[in-house]
């Protein structure tokens, strides 16, 4: 029950009536109705918008998110959402659009998280930019020439002489020798061979265990003169031992043309070609090897030939064997192709691009200044036999302070053979047991890089006597062009956003100002539920209504704040009961 005290004034000739009420005082003249209502300091309340649930129960709460959501429904750009809140809708056709914009959202998801994993598992695609890209862009590969035999009999003999002071017919000095011919089987992907050689004579591994076998290999090795005839190149004859350069490999020291990695570095430019056929690049003229090699290891003659990139330790286990047979010859046709990868390839992840770009690969172990992915698994090698045998053989370089491996640690050599074979796939891969053994080996390829690919026909010819050849190579460029190839990303940040986008709008007919929006309106409504929530624990929320009347007068009819339902239009004799303000609580301090 309100209480009311009525009296009455005369103020300038005119009749006042004043109602008295708590936090409130209203003023009625003559003809017209003033509504001051004095509140505290601290609160204040908007003429028209009235609080709704105050300091209420739970779904009070609940009330302003959902006037909040169908606030935002009935303003937003996107699609359908303004059926689903709309007044007077039916129930089913709410459903029908609810069900319509769930669809559109789930559509929108899927295709979203399948292009994404498309992105992120295959972030980049290599395209074919040009299958006629000019020879002369592309260096000519080096040539490496390894002789089968690595111990040439004459100067293996005068060392063991120097070595033990007795003949080198004698009997002593053949176990010796045997020593020495079983270093020179030593050679990747075949330890064992040593090893095997070696059961025969068991007695002989304790020898030479004080001999530098890189110093005794050099000087046992055949040279230049003992495997070459005559050398041409582009049709011009060529010195050949001032060509072929030393080489370390795997397979031990060999000779290596137009290489960066031979052990005396060529001071020139690499070497280039602008021609494809026969005898148009590099053609080798071979000696034969009877009666060099040590008893028991004259079993197979001729010269390996491995083809590979000049700033690249050649893979000993892709060579090409020429055997001594005069009346045939090795052609070695050459395909050369390149592939770039764009600067956009850089910015993607290394575990997702799987690619070095120059700087980022690093070979520890081997003097190479350019990354390249044989010399990495060569390296990978040397550490793997440097941790199983606490010691690497003679031809890798002496750069890790690692022991040369000697006699004695043949056998060591012999039970990793197999592991130095292949590496190490992803847990996990189907066809590989975990058991097995195997090289654990981080070489991915450049980004940048040239490629060789050889195909070899060992046809026969006329006979070679003229140039009193007994094997015979020519290397050449298979066609008048190489195929160039162009590595970049699949999807870059603004082909995914556009793909996005597209399939955004497509569904839900969203775009970046709906995103902006979406977050303006959730930004917005929470700050204002979390303000109003504490303005109403406080007892203050006169005051925020002033602050937060943009929101309110989004939401037209329904917001965060019910406000009532607009008063009836009252005519002159309206009872004064409907004149003021009823207020839950405050004080009255002073008037507007």
């Amino acid at each position: 029950m309100i209480r009311k005290k009525r009296r009455t004034a005369s103020i300038s000739g005119r009749r006042h009536e004043w109602i008295n009420h708590p936090g409130c005082k209203c003023r009625r003249t003559t003809g017209e109705v003033q509504r001051r209502c004095v509140l505290s300091k601290r609160r204040r309340l908007s003429s028209d918008l009235e609080l709704g649930a105050g300091d209420g129960p739970w779904w009070s709460s609940v009330a302003d998110g959902w006037s909040l959501f169908k606030a935002f429904c009935d303003n937003t750009a996107l699609h359908g959402l303004r059926y689903i809140t709309a007044e007077g809708m039916p129930i089913v056709h709410r459903l029908m659009w609810v069900a319509t914009c769930f669809a559109g959202l789930l559509g929108a998801g899927w295709l979203i998280w399948s292009i994404w994993l498309r992105y992120a598992t295959s972030p980049t695609v290599t395209m074919v930019q040009d299958t006629s890209y000019p020879l002369y862009h592309i260096p000519f590969p080096a040539v490496t020439v390894c002789s089968v035999n690595k111990v040439l009999r004459s100067e293996a003999v005068k060392f063991v002489e120097e070595y033990t002071g007795k003949n080198g017919s004698s009997e002593e000095a053949a176990r010796y020798l045997a020593v020495v011919g079983a270093l020179g089987l030593m050679s990747y992907p075949t330890y064992h061979r040593p090893f095997q050689f070696f059961q025969y004579n068991m007695s002989g591994r304790p020898l030479l265990s004080d001999v530098n076998v890189t110093e005794l290999m050099l000087r046992v090795m055949p040279s230049c003169t003992d495997i070459f005839v005559a050398c041409f190149w582009k049709g011009m004859e060529i010195d050949c031992c001032e060509r072929f350069l030393v080489q370390r490999t795997e397979e031990g020291f060999c000779y290596s043309f137009n290489s960066r990695t031979a052990e005396t570095r060529w001071n020139e430019s690499l070497l280039r070609n602008n021609a494809a056929g026969a005898t148009t690049g590099l053609e080798v003229f071979f000696k034969g090897q009877a009666g060099q090699a040590i008893d028991g290891l004259d079993i197979l003659r001729g010269i390996n030939v491995h083809i590979h990139h000049p700033d690249s330790y050649p893979d000993v286990a892709k060579g090409l064997f020429v055997p001594e047979a005069p009346s045939h010859v090795m052609m070695a046709q050459v395909s050369p192709s390149q592939t770039v990868s764009t600067e956009e390839v850089r910015a993607i992840d290394l575990s997702m691009r799987r690619c070095y770009f120059p700087g980022e690969g690093h070979i520890y172990g081997l003097p190479v200044d350019t990354y390249q992915q044989d010399s990495c698994f060569m390296a990978c090698r040397m550490h793997f036999l440097a941790k199983a045998c606490n010691c690497t053989p003679y031809f890798f370089p002496r750069t890790i302070g690692m022991r040369e491996c000697a006699a004695v640690d043949l056998e060591c050599l012999s039970m990793n053979n197999a592991a130095t074979r292949s590496n190490k796939p992803p847990n996990g891969t189907p066809g590989f047991h975990p058991e097995e053994s195997a090289l654990d080996c981080e070489c991915m390829p450049p980004c940048t890089a040239t490629q060789y690919s050889v195909e070899s026909n060992y046809i026969q010819t006329g006979n070679l006597e003229s140039k009193r050849g007994k094997g015979y190579v020519d290397v050449f460029f298979k066609q008048m062009g190489g195929v160039r190839y162009r590595n970049d990303v699949m999807f870059g940040w603004m082909d995914l956003l556009v793909s996005f986008g597209g399939i955004a709008g497509l569904f839900l007919g969203f775009s970046l100002l709906s995103g902006a929006e979406l977050l303006y309106w959730i930004f917005a409504g929470v700050a204002v539920c979390v303000k109003l929530k504490r303005e109403r624990r406080k007892g203050v929320r006169a005051l925020l209504m002033p602050r937060c009347s943009w929101l309110f007068n989004m939401t037209k009819r329904r917001s965060l704040a019910r406000s009532p339902q607009p008063p009836q239009k009252r005519s002159s004799s309206t009872s004064t009961r409907d004149d003021f303000i009823a207020i839950n609580s405050g004080e009255q301090n002073s008037y507007f």
